[in-house]
């Protein structure tokens, strides 16, 4: 037997506290049953089979309980096994498309650049596929996966900050949908690890308004996602263009010119709590040799994984014979005979 969501087994040992307050129950209410009578008057009250049932009852909860539990892992039948192999990558570019990443502290601004970098390192990597997600305020998927090399660079060149209206920078909400870009739901729980190493590559100048990306970060780790994260700009305060042609400049409220700083730090955080690398990309140096002899590496290092061949999904007996248990738990009366 497998199961499709190993990470809920841990849900029963919610059985564990349940067995003592059930048990509890049970030995609370016989004390309070003989704190009103004698022992044979109590016989007399609470007659043998009551008392039973009474067990039962509880039995009848505490497996209905488990049961419906146990059902959210998934458990599956799974019958013979074959060989296969994992090989290959399947890469999303996360790029930042804030008005900041319109900073000219690099050439042509930090959004060229980081569009250059994208675009060497997926010509470099041998095989998969390609992604792009856009975010700033928000996330959306400027290209799904694909190995089609041309429509991907043809997307890439139209992202711009003007494609999202709500402006800031987010690195949540990008880091869960790249995820689900990697892992959808029917791949995550049926064929989860077996197309490829997932790998994101998230550009950005490091500003993120909402700092919230912590427990983001720990899951795709966790989930086995390599992140490498790409700064991108130059440390000195620069001004923020407006528009691509980059007549004016971004003023705050009271008219002041609003500048831009890099900020590494955030970006080096987010690659620590991925397990991921970080590379910073500057005008003197791009980083794009160093991520995708990386990404290569890992692609090449493919490795034999045992498939079963066939599953047959079980969670719904569990269920259903959780919830008769509760069901017929609920019907059984409190016993016992009726008073002469």
């Amino acid at each position: 037997m497998t199961f499709a969501w190993p990470e809920y087994i841990g849900y029963l040992l919610l059985l564990i506290p349940l067995a003592v307050i059930l048990g509890y129950g049970i030995i609370r209410q016989l004390h309070a049953r003989e704190t009103l009578a004698s022992a044979h008057m109590a016989d007399t009250l609470m007659q043998g089979p009551r008392l039973w049932v009474l067990i039962m009852k509880k039995v009848m909860l505490f497996c209905g309980i488990a049961l419906v539990l146990f059902s959210l892992s998934g458990p599956r039948l799974s019958s013979g096994g074959r060989p296969l192999l994992r090989k290959g990558a399947d890469l999303v570019f996360v790029l930042d498309i804030s008005r900041s990443m319109r900073a000219r502290d690099v050439l042509p601004d930090r959004l060229g650049q980081a569009k250059q970098e994208i675009i060497s390192i997926s010509r470099a990597v041998k095989g998969g596929r390609r992604a792009i997600l856009l975010f700033a305020a928000a996330p959306f998927v400027q290209c799904p996966l694909t190995t089609d090399q041309e429509a991907f660079e043809a997307l890439l060149g139209m992202a711009s900050p003007e494609l999202i209206e709500e402006q800031g920078t987010v690195f949540r909400s990008a880091l869960e949908l790249s995820e689900k870009l990697l892992k959808p739901e029917t791949e995550s729980r049926q064929e989860s690890g077996i197309k490829g190493e997932k790998i994101i590559v998230l550009l950005s100048d490091g500003e993120d308004h909402a700092g919230d990306f912590l427990a983001e970060a720990k899951k795709m780790k966790k989930d086995g996602i390599r992140v490498f994260v790409v700064g991108v700009g130059m440390n000195l305060p620069v001004v923020i263009p407006l528009g691509g042609s980059g007549d004016g400049v971004k003023l705050d409220e009271q008219g002041r010119v609003v500048a831009t700083s890099f900020k590494g730090e955030t970006l080096q955080k987010l690659a620590h709590e991925t397990g991921g690398s970080y590379f910073r990309s500057k005008a003197d140096h791009n980083v794009y040799v160093e991520v995708s002899e990386k990404i290569n590496s890992i692609a090449a290092a493919s490795r034999w994984v045992m498939e079963p061949v066939e599953r047959v999904p079980l969670s719904q007996y569990f269920l259903a014979a959780g919830l008769i248990f509760l069901l017929a738990e609920t019907m059984a009366g409190r016993g016992g005979r009726k008073q002469q």
